[in-house]
This record gives C-alpha cells, sequence and structure tokens, in this order.
C-alpha cells in the first residue's frame, strides 16, 4: 500500500492528514489508439515518474477560481511538465488559451457527450487511465466540493496516498512536500508521500492567481471516455454566494477584542454599505457569535482579499496562516499586537467604538 508520512511538527507518531486508500488501479475505457509519447501502460513507482497532473475543474464556460492559483504554483514547483485534465464538451476549446497561459503544458480534455453532469466514478476511472499513461509524480485538486469527493477515488484507483486540505506546497525534486493544519488547527503538520503519485487536495484561495502569460502554447488532446456508475442528480439549490469571504474583495474580519456581540451586526450593516463581507477570527465562531463558515485562519478559510480590515483581531500564527491579502488595516488597542508589524495602516483605538463611528460616517 502506498502510504504519506508526517514529519516536522506532527511527531506524534500518527497524523490524519493523509488519508492512504488501497486500491486496484482502473485499467480504463480507452481504445488502443493512443497520442503521441502517451504509454500504453505505465509503472507509477519507476524513478522515472515526473510532473505535476492538475484536476482544471470547470463549469464549461469558465475555470473554478480555485483552479488558477494552482496552476501557477504546479509550474513554480514542477521538475517535469504540468499536466492539466478537463471533463467537458466541445465549449472547452474556449478555454485553451488560458489554461496554457497559467502554465499548462499539455492539457486531456476528456470528452464525452452523454455525461452532462459532475459524475465522480467515471471522472476518477478516467483519471486513474490517464495518470497510468503519462505517469506524473504529483497529482493536485482544489479543495472544492468537487476536488474533495473525487481526489479519494482516484487515490483508491491508484492505491496512493492522499493528504487532504493543503496550505502550503513545496517540491525537492520530484518529492512533494505538503503542509495543512492538524489537531483542531493547532499544528501545521508536514506530510510527504513514499511513493508516486503523490496526491494532494488545495484550499481554495491559498495561492494568488498567476500573472497569465498571453500568446504561451501548449499541446492538447481530445480524449473521449468511458461513462461508468452513473451519479444522477435528484435536484439543485441555487445558493447565495454573496457572503462567501472566499470571494469577497474587501473584508472586515473580527477578533476577540470585540466585546460586544451587538457589535457583530454592526459589522454587517457597514459592510453591506461597502460591497464587503465580514470573517472572523475562531475566538467569535466559538463564542458562537459568527458561523465557522466566517472563519479565517488554519482552522478556517483562507483568504485573499485586496483589502482586510481587522478590528480587534491580535494576529496569531493560526489566523495569520489563512490571511494572503493584498492590504491589512489593523484597529487594536494594543499597538504591540503581532498583526501591526504586518499591517499596512494601524489605528490604535477600541474597535467597538470605531466601528460604530464607521456607520455614523457611512450613514451621514
Amino acid at each position: 500500500m502506498s502510504g504519506c508520512n508526517c514529519s516536522g511538527s506532527c511527531s506524534s507518531g500518527s497524523c490524519s492528514s493523509g488519508s492512504c486508500s488501497g486500491g486496484s488501479c482502473s485499467s480504463g475505457s480507452y481504445d488502443n489508439t493512443l497520442p503521441p509519447g502517451m504509454l500504453a501502460a505505465y509503472n507509477l513507482d519507476q524513478e522515472t515518474a515526473d510532473g505535476i497532473l492538475v484536476y482544471i475543474e470547470t463549469d464549461g464556460k469558465a475555470l473554478h477560481p480555485a483552479v488558477k492559483g494552482i496552476l501557477g504554483k504546479a509550474k513554480e514547483i514542477s521538475s517535469g511538465r504540468v499536466f492539466g485534465i478537463m471533463f467537458a464538451g466541445v465549449s472547452g476549446k474556449m478555454l485553451y488559451d488560458e489554461i496554457f497561459s497559467y502554465g499548462v503544458d499539455t492539457l486531456y480534455h476528456m470528452r464525452n457527450s452523454a455525461v452532462k453532469e459532475f459524475q465522480p466514478p467515471t471522472f476518477a476511472d478516467a483519471m486513474a487511465d490517464v495518470s497510468h499513461r503519462i505517469g506524473p509524480a504529483s497529482i493536485l485538486f482544489a479543495a472544492t466540493p468537487q476536488g474533495r469527493e473525487l481526489a479519494p477515488l482516484v487515490a483508491a484507483r491508484l492505491g496512493a496516498g492522499l493528504t487532504a486540505d493543503c496550505t502550503e506546497l513545496e517540491a525537492e525534486g520530484r518529492k512533494l512536500i505538503m503542509r495543512r493544519p492538524a489537531l483542531g488547527g493547532n499544528i501545521l503538520a508536514t506530510i510527504e508521500c513514499d511513493t508516486f503519485p503523490q496526491m494532494a487536495t488545495v484550499r481554495p484561495g491559498t495561492f494568488p492567481d498567476p500573472i497569465p502569460e498571453i500568446g504561451r502554447k501548449g499541446t492538447s488532446f481530445s480524449r473521449p471516455y468511458k461513462a461508468t456508475m452513473e451519479k444522477r442528480i435528484v435536484s439543485k439549490d441555487t445558493v447565495d454566494d454573496d457572503d462567501d469571504i472566499g470571494n469577497a474583495r474587501i473584508l472586515i474580519s473580527l477578533g476577540n477584542g470585540i466585546r460586544n456581540r451587538s457589535t457583530v451586526d454592526l459589522a454587517h450593516r457597514i459592510a453591506k454599505k461597502l460591497g464587503a463581507s465580514v470573517s472572523c477570527t475562531r475566538a467569535l465562531v466559538d463564542k458562537g457569535w459568527m458561523p465557522y463558515s466566517a472563519q479565517v485562519g488554519q482552522s478556517g478559510r483562507t483568504v485573499s482579499p485586496d483589502l482586510y480590515i481587522a478590528f480587534g483581531i491580535s494576529g496569531s500564527v493560526q489566523h495569520m496562516a489563512g490571511l494572503r491579502a493584498e492590504r491589512i488595516v489593523s484597529v487594536n488597542k494594543d499597538r504591540n499586537a503581532p498583526i501591526n508589524a504586518v499591517a499596512d495602516k494601524v489605528i490604535v483605538g477600541d474597535a467597538d467604538s470605531i466601528l460604530r463611528s464607521m456607520l455614523e460616517s457611512l450613514e451621514e
């Protein structure tokens, strides 16, 4: 069985961060007509396994925002080629130039006109087959609902180790070094897999969008795949993501320095006027004042807004691990709070009082 080993700060002997699944590799459903350079079979434990394969999630018309940063990181750390695999119809061709501009060298465009929805078992079979033929050293997914469902299925088919919800990735040659929060966010576990392919899901917002190389060329292969074990979509509900902190360009964030629960409502009123969203630290989630979906940090969400206004936030290591803001404004009574050392602007004062003053000014 392939496996993942914890190291670094995860020294208790076992680690729940890496989940390793045994299984047999799918023989695939392709015919014998293969693209140039694509092997009929491949031993993924060979020393020649190289490159990174990225699952490119789309809605058929656009890339999922979380994919762009992963493609940029893959290009940065890969010791070989960057491969992309995309399941889309004919309209997927419109995305080729954008995908190549973010660093993909070879794109496998998987097509089956009978598949209209996300089909995890079907996609997993096809991905495992492509992996056997190209032999990547690593396979990466965005930790979106799709990625979280698909990645373990692919790992099971490949007998590979999988590290979920990574917040840092590094590489030493072909070796992928993965880091993710563990033990309730109290430590940052460093994980390495001892066989190929090394697999990981990456928390959305972890890496910034790369600067596209306009005009960059790559190779694309259009490949058929067989639909197996189809999943039927019973119903769909539209979710309002206006308050999704992962998409927010401006975040008003509240920490343990907020003393009154009514201040949370105050922050939401201000955010509405500014076109912002409201986030928080773990302290306010533990108090029951805000939902977990609003938490920023190692054990919460990773965010990358243009502007992050922190009210009453000390700036612990756990919180700052989830913050990738362009500019930070800190409002805190403690002029020596750690967050002030990285903030672009510091306002020394009571967070509750300053929020009330902000709302009064905006209403005027």
